[in-house]
């Protein structure tokens, strides 16, 4: 049976939009993340954070997240009764490059809005984190 949610980590990344992800199908886009990251090409690709139990190819261990909404029973943070928590919390640290700072925005638009609207929004909500520019007053838009 396929998993609904293969491409949906827990923590509201979309796995589907990760470079880890995409450079499973793409030749070139994998030997450019296994350079910048200096790992080998087998640890540059992932087919998502549920299809490998969180085992992150890019971090040592078992990801710490994943692991609390195992051990809590819940398919998505935003079910988890501490929703938000400490795991969630935006850092500066790699903000242009990450998407960490949007893992709540991203899971309190699918508790509010549903799966079905959150996977409508999300590839927008990562244009607007990643080339978006914030204006004061109106959030972050996309320069024409």
């Amino acid at each position: 049976m396929v998993n609904k949610n293969a491409l949906e980590a827990p923590c509201g990344i979309h796995c589907g939009l990760c470079p880890l992800h995409l450079a499973v199908t793409d030749e070139a886009l994998r030997k450019s993340l296994a350079e910048r990251l200096n790992l080998p090409l087998q640890k540059v690709v992932c087919p998502g954070c549920r299809e490998i139990d969180g085992f992150c190819p890019v971090i040592p261990e078992q990801c710490a997240t994943w692991l609390c909404v195992q051990k809590k029973g819940v398919e998505f943070c935003c079910e988890c009764a501490d929703f938000p928590c400490v795991k969630l919390a935006p850092c500066a640290d790699r903000a242009s490059t990450r998407p960490h700072n949007i893992k709540v925005y991203s899971l309190t638009l699918r508790k509010n809005k549903g799966a079905y609207e959150w996977s409508k929004a999300i590839e927008e909500i990562y244009k607007l984190y990643y080339k978006g520019e914030m204006v004061i007053g109106h959030g972050p838009v996309l320069k024409q």
